[in-house]
């Protein structure tokens, strides 16, 4: 219960710090790039498979694969994904859900994003052969601390390909690795016309 305060309260002061802006928060707010309009405040979809390494396997590297979703309340951007991996791609040992908020900086060129939440998952380590003893199977299933951060290169302003960090701890295990992503944003609004009273003057 300790543990689980400590990390609520992280978060909370991660949020309150962060993407402060006193202008004034307009929805409808657009950018225009490649004559096309693209919504300012918009949300997002990661998805990409790479390594990862876990504190409590034989076989350390671990592929992985994963999915998130980043979406917006205001100026505030918060991730929801599951993520899983296994000895190889699609035999899976850890499935794990996260949730949790995000600082995100944007501009027509990439998208960069910082992560820290909430994890839940679950898994099982097969029996591990010693030299003297055999260690048994065991199941486990905990609560832990996520952590992410993502660079994506943008080919459009709405599609991209980059990488991403992720970290977790918990009771069970550390686990780390990178993974490459594809990003697919919801910012596209149509062709710019001659008069687009939603349009932000094009940023630096």
């Amino acid at each position: 219960m300790k543990k689980v305060l400590t990390i609520s309260l992280f978060l909370i002061c991660f949020y309150t710090n962060a993407q402060k802006d006193t202008t004034k928060y307009d929805r409808e707010e657009e950018i225009i790039s490649d004559r096309k309009r693209y919504r300012l405040h918009n949300n997002y979809l990661m998805a990409g498979f790479g390594y990862s390494y876990s504190s409590i396997r034989s076989h350390k590297e671990q592929s992985t694969l994963g999915i998130d979703y980043v979406f917006h309340i205001r100026r505030h951007h918060f991730q929801v994904g599951v993520l899983m991996s296994g000895d190889q791609f699609l035999e899976n040992n850890n499935l794990q859900g996260h949730i949790g908020y995000v600082y995100r900086i944007e501009n027509e060129k990439y998208n960069i994003a910082f992560g820290l939440g909430l994890t839940r998952d679950k898994g099982e380590v097969p029996p591990i052969a010693r030299v003297t003893d055999t260690l048994p199977a065991f199941f486990y299933r905990n609560t832990g601390i996520y952590a992410n951060v993502a660079y994506i290169k943008k080919i459009t302003y709405d599609i991209g390909i980059g990488i991403e960090g992720i970290f977790e701890i918990n009771k069970a295990q550390t686990f780390a690795g990178i993974k490459g992503v594809v990003f697919f944003s919801g910012g596209y609004r149509g062709k710019a016309k001659v008069h687009n009273i939603h349009v932000k003057p094009k940023r630096k």
